[in-house]
């Protein structure tokens, strides 16, 4: 009762899990896309490296240090309206300290020097689809978590900085260039460089550029959405896919699998098993073995039948004889009658005897051959000693044997792939031989190519047309001796062989040219079209 309350097949829900699992492993890697991160990482840190040393040359150039004393620094009218220029027209935070540790100036602050406009940038008023929302939602949630999972250290800036609040700058007073990448409160990262500030080739200051991960992050974020959607596309496909082979599998079967469990001998034989003869595949073999298994049964019951029918008529005359000559001998005194009657009896019993080991040996014999296995027999033994029996007396039968063993497995592949047929290629020489360019650089060869290229295609088809007409071959009087007709060369061999030439010729197709792969790709579809429908 349970079983037939189930609206979705089992085999549908496997089918869509192994086929929706992979594509869930290529979204789980969308988040852990390392080395395109670490590219575009590497990438900004070189711009700000690029950017740093111009601005560091350009400030040091405007800075003037007093003689003997390196750790004063003049810092004149022009070095600061160079200063707060460069500032201004930055992507990037710019610092710059003096070589006492002392911050001179601060691109988003007014330390130092002048004030500056704080400019943000509003975000885009353009909508957003439903599908953008989802996924925004979703990398929102999934960043986090990755955040909360990072193992940068957090970045902190104190209310009025110094240079021992980084350990970069530091370094950098030292003549040292230093990257560093921190993890900011926000969840984004903060990529800085640190390089000295040079005037006179003495270190006069440091300047620290950093930039936070917004770049980046839109880059990242705008290629997963694409793979987004490309995964939500695959999504759907495969599950139409899975739909339709359900319809296409599981339905068949399911139908096969109720005409089974239907069979019911009280009912007697109304069941009728589905066929799909519009179907060239293994559900059509199987329905067609289940209905021959089923009269088979049938057959089977009948011949039971007909069996205890005759059992019953064969025992039946014996015993009539035996109470006839019982019924005799009890009305009987001759002697000479008694025996006669008495012989008859025996005669019965003997009978009887026989039919009951007769029909013993036959259920017995029957039983151990439904055990038994398919076994392999010599046929030619077999058939010579009905030849010799039947030819006892005299020879009315000419029997000869002859096994087709001639042929190697080359040959035999060589006639199924028609090599014969390979002379008409030879037109595709005409073009070049008629426009005298054949012998031009490397003309020869493309056209050696091509020419092998459609043999090795052409001789695929003829295999796979073969395949399909197996079964008519069979019944014909001249293709019956076709390698597959005549089971010299099994099915599976030849669908390797032609997939082996396919490969082999789509590959030098595609080497020769696009526009000759299409052409290859097009006859390839007609040729099976032609097959399977208009031939």
């Amino acid at each position: 009762m349970f079983r037939n309350k189930i609206t979705i097949s089992p085999l549908l829900l496997r089918l869509l899990t192994l086929n929706i699992l992979a594509l869930f492993f290529l979204l789980g890697g969308l988040f852990s896309i390392d080395r395109y991160q670490q590219t575009l990482q590497e990438n900004e840190f070189k711009k700000l490296e690029d950017e740093g040393r111009i601005l560091s040359q350009a400030i040091g150039r405007t800075i003037l240090p007093t003689e003997g004393f390196k750790s004063q620094v003049i810092i004149t009218t022009e070095a600061q309206e160079t200063i707060s220029f460069l500032l201004s027209k930055s992507r990037v935070r710019i610092r710059l300290f003096s070589y006492q540790g002392d911050l001179l100036a601060d691109s988003e602050r007014s330390v130092g020097f002048q004030t500056r406009v704080k400019s943000v940038e509003l975000p885009s008023l353009e909508e957003k689809n439903f599908v953008r929302i989802f996924f925004e939602k979703i990398y929102s949630y999934v960043s986090l978590l990755l955040v909360k999972t990072s193992k940068l250290s957090v970045y902190k800036e104190n209310t009025l900085q110094q240079a021992e609040d980084y350990e970069e700058v530091l370094k950098a007073l030292y003549g040292e260039k230093t990257r560093v990448l921190m993890q900011m409160e926000s969840g984004k990262k903060l990529l800085g460089v640190a390089l000295p500030v040079q005037s006179y080739k003495k270190i006069t200051g440091a300047i620290l550029l950093t930039l936070d991960s917004t770049n980046i992050e839109n880059k990242l974020k705008d290629f997963r959405f694409e793979v987004f959607k490309i995964f939500f596309l695959a999504l759907f496909l495969t599950v139409c896919v899975s739909i339709y082979l359900s319809a296409n599998i599981v339905k068949p079967i399911r139908k096969l699998a109720n005409a089974t469990k239907n069979i019911n001998p009280s009912e007697g034989r109304k069941l009728s098993i589905p066929q799909f003869s519009d179907r060239k595949d293994e559900i059509n073999d199987l329905a067609i073995s289940m209905k021959e298994m089923l009269n088979s049964i049938w057959n089977r019951m009948d011949a039971i039948e007909n069996f205890a029918a005759d059992v019953a008529h064969e025992i039946k005359n014996p015993l009539t004889s035996l109470k006839s000559a019982v019924d005799v001998s009890n009305n009987t005194t001759n002697k000479k009658q008694l025996n006669k009657l008495s012989k008859i009896i025996n005669q019965d019993i003997k009978r009887l005897d026989r039919l009951v080991t007769d029909i013993s040996n036959a259920s017995r014999l029957d039983a151990e051959l439904s055990r038994e296995g398919m076994k392999k027999f010599n046929i030619k033994k077999v058939l010579e000693e009905t030849v010799n029996f039947y030819n006892r007396d005299e020879n009315k039968i000419l029997f000869n044997f002859i096994k087709n063993s001639n042929y190697s497995i080359h040959t035999i592949i060589t006639k199924q792939i028609r090599v014969h047929q390979w002379v008409k290629n030879i037109l595709v020489f005409v073009p070049a031989i008629a426009g005298h360019v054949v012998f031009r650089e490397g003309i020869l060869v493309e056209i050696i190519l091509i020419f092998i290229s459609f043999s090795l295609i052409a001789s695929s088809m003829y295999i796979i047309n073969d395949i399909h007409d197996i079964n008519s071959d069979r019944r014909h009087p001249i293709n019956k001796n076709r390698p597959i007709a005549s089971g010299q060369l099994s099915a599976s061999v030849a669908i390797a062989v032609a997939m082996i030439m396919l490969f082999i010729g789509g590959i030098f197709s595609v080497i020769l040219d696009v526009l000759f792969f299409a052409v290859i790709i097009t006859y390839i579809i007609l040729n099976i079209i032609y097959t399977l429908y208009f031939k």
